[in-house]
């Protein structure tokens, strides 16, 4: 797995190139997926730290995504986008465990800190659970 590895969920084409052409030159990987269920499938091939979702796919809303997630023994951090971004949806968002929202369209920098700090956690969140695999009684004293 790259350290740096996001995928993002739309099926909007231009939103796709937007967020890569964003991502990529600052040494991420991107891996795309038009719905939920393909999302899934992509993260049964190759896992990713992050990722980035409409709030609304053809066959689910990022809640779907995110309880799929929440299965993952360390899911990835769940951003949500959306061209109508509120504090209602940010709330809603991080109430239900997401990681954050970004607006759209895509702010270069606010993408990059976003998702940056999003794969800083899940990464400190996976050495932990690495270590306290590997030391079990670590985690009862």
């Amino acid at each position: 797995m790259p350290d740096r590895l996001a995928l993002f969920v739309s099926p909007n084409d231009e939103d796709h190139w937007a967020l890569i052409h964003i991502l990529r030159p600052q040494g991420w990987a991107v891996d795309t997926a038009r719905t939920c269920a393909e999302a899934m499938r992509s993260l049964e091939v190759e896992l990713a730290p992050v990722v980035i979702t409409e709030s609304r796919l053809a066959d689910g809303t990022w809640k779907s995504l995110q309880n799929h997630l929440m299965r993952m023994e360390v899911p990835p951090k769940l951003i949500v986008t959306s061209r109508l971004a509120d504090e209602r949806l940010w709330a809603e968002v991080l109430n239900l465990g997401g990681f954050d929202v970004l607006a759209q369209p895509f702010n270069a920098g606010e993408a990059l800190r976003c998702i940056s700090s999003a794969c800083r956690h899940w990464h400190e969140e996976w050495l932990k659970a690495q270590a306290s695999a590997e030391n079990p009684q670590a985690m009862t004293a």
